[in-house]
């Protein structure tokens, strides 16, 4: 059993440890559960009313936190059971004296997924649809090819599924990195500072979300060496696994801007990863592929602005109804 307490995000959000597993941490598991019975038990669950049709579990990106409170509420008023992980060294799962943002290996990702997963399922009864952003995206395509019978479906938002360069590029980057990774994974590479991301969403500096800072940091946290091979170790095994059969939709901006230097059009664009790779590698990745790709959309299409962001949740909630008419149509195999 979980032990959930209320969560800053106001009332009905409640956040739980995962505990620690064989690879440390787990990460923080959040829920939405506005009606939630006095007696604790999830919402719809038997005695209490109808069913609810699935659960939608969200994992945020590196060097973020789970905030948005639009989605938690976007999905709870489609019917879905709403869950976010914040990953370990992350948010709200972030420990005093250790390194924010380090998860040192590809399994680590995956096991906290696993407990996530598990947790969701026990607590809503239903098999979730997997939300993964950005790295989180790239973990959650990886839990997916081995574990794609305990979920719904996978939705993944601007995910990190191929180097920046391609896969080539990729494969040389962790063949240079390994050794230094091997011996120092905790080593800071001397990156420069990019917090083109954070100026775009920030409302202080433009946008329209409150971040906290203590969680989130303007300019991401520091590169490790563990951490950049583990990213890569991921994308390699990405490409070497089974291709998913169950249905994955790719949201992601039309446009990427990924330049050196700030422009005021990278508000409307996705300013970190390339589109075009990601799309294909998405597509040499899934059986049953589906992608929103919209106009104007931001690195996290659901934090854009204006038409962008309505249409993003448009799409988003189109592919939902289609797997929960999918699922009713289709024998239960969990």
């Amino acid at each position: 059993m979980l032990d959930w307490t209320d969560d800053f995000l106001g009332p009905g959000v409640e956040a739980a440890p995962l505990g620690r597993g064989q690879h440390g941490d787990s990460g923080t598991l959040i829920r939405f559960a506005p009606h939630r019975p006095a007696d604790g038990s999830a919402p719809g669950a038997p005695g209490v009313g109808p069913q609810p049709p699935g659960a939608l579990l969200y994992v945020h990106g590196w060097s973020d936190y789970f905030f948005n409170q639009e989605l938690m509420h976007f999905a709870t008023d489609r019917g879905y059971r709403f869950y976010a992980l914040d990953l370990p060294e992350h948010g709200r799962s972030l420990t005093a004296g250790e390194m924010p943002g380090f998860v040192g290996s590809t399994e680590h990702y995956l096991e906290s997924f696993g407990v996530a997963v598990e947790a969701v399922r026990e607590d809503s009864g239903a098999p979730p649809v997997l939300m993964g952003h950005s790295t989180g995206g790239l973990a959650a395509a990886l839990y997916a090819q081995r574990h794609e019978h305990r979920l719904a479906g996978v939705v993944l938002s601007s995910p990190w599924l191929v180097a920046h360069g391609g896969a080539a590029t990729g494969r040389l980057l962790e063949a240079a990195l390994r050794p230094a990774a091997m011996r120092w994974p905790r080593g800071r590479l001397p990156l420069p500072a990019r917090g083109y991301f954070w100026r775009a969403v920030a409302k202080e500096a433009g946008g329209e979300w409150e971040l906290r800072e203590d969680l989130r940091p303007r300019n991401a946290f520091p590169v490790r060496l563990g951490w950049l091979h583990g990213v890569l170790e991921g994308q390699r095994m990405l490409r070497t696994g089974p291709r998913l059969r169950l249905p994955v939709l790719l949201l992601a901006s039309t446009t990427s801007d990924t330049g050196l230097v700030w422009r005021e059009h990278m508000r409307e664009r996705d300013a970190v990863l390339s589109i075009a790779p990601m799309r294909r590698a998405a597509a040499g990745l899934c059986d049953n592929l589906d992608e929103a790709l919209v106009e104007g959309g931001l690195h996290d299409v659901l934090l854009s602005s204006g038409a962008a962001r309505a249409e993003a949740y448009a799409r988003l909630g189109r592919w939902l109804d289609g797997l929960r008419a999918t699922a009713r149509a289709t024998p239960s195999q969990s």
